[in-house]
């Protein structure tokens, strides 16, 4: 699966006129290797070139695990001095014969640290915005990352089942946060969660990220769920809304449009659809009803190996819908100072339409 990957990475490269690029430790890493290199201090880079070539810069105490890619690399570790580590990238980019070339990264994932290493490893080389092709890269799924993605739906499904009974008046936030991370290792998440799970109840929940806390539930709170497991790397990303004892005076119907809104936005979702039109399906209901200034934030979002990525569903995306484009389909109304409602499903572009992954109740339910 890595060599496909590579094959289709070199065929985009030509596509977008790129020489070479270079990718550092994480999800981009990730994806092209199958290596599961953190962020820290020490750098790893991964440098591909349009022929397929490609130089791997590493700890060396990280030998081992390099040697594990799943793509044919040169092997270039530094040692533990930082005052190395530019001869060391220097040596990588000349076995690749790149000279005065263009190399392209990713600007929301490449850090200072990694281009301030190439450029001091060779100066004449031109690091230039490669937005357009990493885009390209990871917006439409493979069937092998469809089904990370839904195995990680169902863990997080049965996760929140076993964690429900659990909310009543008097837990706090952060008491049911905490249960429901323990529930989704339990059921077979990675280690590292998709994120930080939002629990908000009661006025938090007009909140759309808010942080759990020591407030604790209380009868007429309504209650905002954000949760995601993670497998193989995957992420999912669903939200559920919920009412502790009783549903407060308004809500039934705030409830029923954002439903609708999501309803109708899912129905939307084919092949050749604009995001942006989703986006304002999902928009024109709740406007509708005189909520439009309490939905606060685009429709949805990519997931893949990260939590946020492309595509966009929002008025500012270009994007037209393909087959393996996955995102998140999450309309909200928020009142400040008295609560929130969201409801967030994962769905995928199908050849004949959608599939939505997620399938838990939709309806508010009462704890």
């Amino acid at each position: 699966m890595a060599m496909n990957r590579l094959e289709r990475v070199c065929a985009l490269m030509r596509d977008h006129k790129i020489q070479a690029l270079a990718v550092n430790a994480g999800s981009d890493l990730k994806y092209l290797t199958g290596l599961d290199f953190h962020l820290s201090e020490r750098p790893a880079i991964l440098i591909l070139t349009v022929q397929g070539e490609g130089a791997f810069i590493f700890p060396e105490f990280e030998k081992d695990k390099a040697a594990q890619s799943q793509i044919p690399a040169k092997a270039f570790p530094y040692p533990e001095d930082p005052q190395s580590w530019p001869v060391v990238a220097g040596k990588a980019i000349e076995s690749l014969r790149l000279g005065e070339a263009s190399l392209a990264v990713s600007p929301t994932v490449m850090r200072f640290l990694e281009i301030n290493l190439l450029q001091r490893g060779a100066p004449k080389i031109k690091i230039i915005s490669g937005a357009e092709i990493f885009r390209d890269i990871f917006i439409q799924k493979d069937d092998e990352e469809i089904q990370s993605t839904r195995k990680a739906v169902d863990i997080a499904q049965e996760a929140l089942l076993q964690t429900l009974p659990y909310i009543q008046p008097g837990k706090t936030e952060h008491e049911i946060a905490n249960l429901l991370v323990i529930n989704m290792l339990k059921a077979g998440s990675d280690s590292e969660l998709a994120f930080g799970p939002i629990i908000a109840a009661g006025p938090n929940s007009a909140n759309p990220h808010a942080n759990p806390g020591g407030r604790e539930m209380q009868a007429g709170d309504m209650l905002i769920i954000d949760w995601g497991a993670r497998y193989n790397g995957y992420v999912s990303d669903i939200t559920r809304t919920f009412a502790i004892e009783y549903i407060p005076d308004g809500f039934t119907e705030i409830v029923q449009t954002v439903l609708t809104a999501n309803q109708t936005a899912r129905g939307l979702v084919k092949p050749g659809i604009a995001a942006r039109d989703v986006d304002s399906a999902a928009r024109d209901v709740i406007g509708a009803e005189g909520y439009g200034e309490n939905f606060l934030h685009r429709t949805g979002h990519g997931i893949g190996l990260n939590a946020h990525e492309d595509p966009y569903i929002s008025q500012a995306s270009n994007t037209v819908l393909e087959p393996g484009m996955l995102f998140t389909v999450e309309p909200g109304i928020y009142l400040t100072g008295i609560g929130g409602v969201r409801i967030e499903d994962n769905v995928v572009v199908t050849d004949g339409g959608v599939e939505t992954l997620t399938s838990l109740p939709r309806d508010i339910i009462i704890l």
